[in-house]
């Protein structure tokens, strides 16, 4: 029993560390998903991306309150961006997330935004 444990606890570990995903509130059945927004960007040579994704976008309002913030890590193998919660949030009607590639490293990572 406790090889099976540790065999289990082992592959949660490896699932885990194989995409930088983040998630910061706690989403509801009652929740809309406000925003749903890939950033794709290319590999630089010795050089890293570092993309701003803003809620509401640039001349729009938001009038629902933001619960969720799902950031997504589509690469799966431990090459994507690392997500930063910069302003705002679970509990404001704005949110600033940074998305920071690896050098070298292209970006592919989906930022869902839930809220009522």
């Amino acid at each position: 029993m406790k090889f099976l444990y540790s065999c289990v606890l082992l592959l949660a570990l490896c699932a885990a560390s194989q995409a930088y995903s983040a998630t910061w509130g706690k989403r509801n059945s009652t929740d809309y998903l406000l925003s749903r927004q890939t950033e794709v960007r290319a590999p630089l040579k010795n050089s890293y991306w570092n993309i701003n994704v803003d809620f509401p976008r640039s001349g729009t309002s938001n009038l629902y309150t933001i619960t969720a913030i799902n950031v997504i890590d589509n690469f799966r193998n431990s090459s994507g961006a690392t997500p930063s919660l910069w302003s705002g949030g679970p509990g404001y009607r704005f949110a600033q997330i940074n998305l920071r590639s690896q050098v070298s490293k292209g970006l592919n990572s989906t930022v869902e935004i839930w809220g009522r």
